[in-house]
């Protein structure tokens, strides 16, 4: 069980910084699709403007260490500017870890005072 939180924890987003990320990408996908991809460049500008809080999130949020914290928000900026709501649901997926990661990593007062 310890691997798979493991695992969990380095592949997670922050929930607050993944689940974000989604409804923004699929409020500029909306965008997309009514322009025809003319605002694209908008689409860029918001998810390269949205990267440096995602770090910060990643970095303080999940106490991750600056080169993993800067890889995931990178990644998750580059992800968003995609103009498709497709890559969302990698951003989704990656929240839902970090979810897990998260809750695992609270336990109950009672669990922590029997040992």
């Amino acid at each position: 069980m310890d691997k798979i939180l493991a695992l969990c924890r380095f592949l997670g987003l922050h929930p607050l910084s993944a689940f974000a990320m989604v409804a923004i990408d699929w409020m500029l996908f909306s965008g997309e699709v009514v322009t025809v991809a003319v605002s694209w460049p908008v689409s860029i500008g918001v998810a390269v403007g949205l990267t440096v809080p995602c770090i910060l999130i990643q970095r303080y949020g999940m106490k991750e260490a600056w080169g993993l914290a800067v890889g995931k928000g990178l990644l998750i900026g580059v992800l968003t500017a995609i103009p498709t709501s497709l890559p969302s649901i990698a951003t989704f997926g990656g929240g839902l870890l970090g979810l897990a990661s998260v809750l695992a990593g609270r336990k109950p007062k009672e669990i922590e005072e029997k040992k």
